[in-house]
């Protein structure tokens, strides 16, 4: 070997004491910060969706009272009797009744997205089944018949049924509650 080749090995050899546990070094300290920066994050993500969650809350209860404020409104039984004047016509009753249903119905229908899929589907179904019934009722009567006439078929097609669809979501929006919270 010549001299220029020696020269140039032992430099590199001793390069390589000084190289060698700098970058261990720099390794053992850049993954200790990234774990550390990364447990950081982690915690800081947490506390985020804590705070989230803590807000959002309220609002999801909320959400579950106004629906039970809705299918309670949209309960037959209830409607009815809030709605059923003598003086007015089956026909003006039926109006009443279905644009009362309609007009709750699309006052709450952005909560929608605080509930669950299957709760906003009862939901829905409740608000169906109520209309059907409404406009099942109303063939059997005539032009001359009276918004008690209406009232007093509903009802009797609602003991008929023998489950109120009102009340069973209502029911499950209840048990959902207590699963959710």
């Amino acid at each position: 070997m010549t001299l220029l080749a020696m020269d140039t090995l032992t430099f590199f050899l001793e390069m390589l004491h000084f190289l060698l546990p700098a970058v261990v070094v720099f390794l053992v300290t850049y993954f200790t910060l990234k774990k550390m920066l990364d447990e950081d994050f982690r915690r800081k993500e947490l506390d985020v969706k804590t705070k989230r969650s803590n807000e959002l809350t309220p609002i999801r209860l909320q959400a579950y009272e106004r629906f039970t404020i809705l299918l309670e409104r949209i309960r037959l039984d209830n409607a009815v009797m809030r709605l059923a004047d003598p003086m007015k016509s089956a026909t003006e009753l039926k109006f009443q009744l279905t644009q009362s249903i309609n007009d709750e119905f699309n006052h709450n229908i952005s909560q929608q997205i605080y509930i669950s899929d299957q709760a906003w589907q009862m939901i829905k179904l409740s608000r169906e089944k109520g209309l059907q019934l409404i406009e099942k009722s109303f063939q059997s009567m005539t032009e001359e018949s009276k918004a008690v006439d209406l009232g007093k078929a509903i009802l009797t097609e609602l003991s008929k049924t023998k489950s109120n669809m009102a009340a069973t979501t209502i029911g499950f929006l209840k048990k959902e509650l207590d699963l959710v919270f």
